[in-house]
């Protein structure tokens, strides 16, 4: 039987490139994201089984369809990966509080409403849970608190889930620069600082490979174009 991976954020940039590394690795694929016709465009390239729909990770009554579907068609999930994402700049003093409940509904409920949805099969299959953060999440960057603030909250709220759930594996993904429409249209270089949506997914495909008795918590990387601020 084939493993099933449940990706959210998954039309385009890295979620888009974790379908597909995850496609020719065998996996059967449930893809969310709010672009249901770039979700048709990227079933398309893929080899696998795939369930896709809309999925708005900041609406519960969304997240708790996707997955109620998710497990209607293929009963249980292996590997859950919370990517859907935002980032709204703003001085805090500044930034609306629109803007900023906007951010935290989407980068930290978010990854809770979408981990607490599918935790039931994580602890059945003796799964993984993958949360994409940021290399902020354990730093600061004026200018964007909120965004920060949201990530410091997912790296806690990844932290406290292995801690009531061992029998769940949880990693938290911290990439740097990603050359993603989250800085505007792609199409940065790698000497600007970006690395590309494929290098993170080389890491996941790295991570769900590993044996089981194998727990990595943390990944934190950058291109060697970024400078190492901690």
């Amino acid at each position: 039987m084939k493993k099933v991976a449940v990706i959210t954020g998954a039309s385009k940039g890295i979620g888009r490139a974790i379908a597909k590394a995850l496609s020719e690795e065998g996996f059967s694929l449930s893809l969310g994201a709010r672009s249901v016709n770039l979700l048709k465009e990227l079933v398309e390239e893929l080899n696998t089984e795939v369930f896709y729909s809309y999925l708005d990770v900041s609406d519960p009554v969304s997240v708790k369809e996707f997955a109620t579907n998710t497990l209607k068609k293929f009963r249980n999930v292996d590997v859950v990966i919370a990517n859907a994402g935002i980032g709204i700049p703003g001085r805090l003093d500044e930034i609306s509080e629109d803007d900023f409940m906007r951010t935290i509904q989407v980068n930290l409920l978010g990854v809770w409403r979408t981990i607490k949805a599918f935790l039931p099969s994580l602890k059945e299959r003796r799964g993984v849970a993958i949360v994409v953060t940021s290399d902020l999440s354990t730093r600061l960057l004026p200018g964007s608190g909120a965004y920060v603030v949201s990530k410091w909250g997912a790296r806690a709220l990844v932290r406290t889930f292995q801690l009531e759930n061992p029998e769940v594996r949880f990693l938290e993904l911290r990439p740097g620069a990603v050359d993603t429409h989250f800085y505007g249209k792609p199409g940065r270089k790698r000497e600007e600082g970006f690395m590309k949506p494929e290098d993170v997914a080389e890491i996941v495909r790295m991570v769900v490979k590993l044996p089981t008795h194998v727990r990595v918590e943390e990944v934190m990387f950058r291109s060697i174009y970024q400078d190492p601020v901690y």
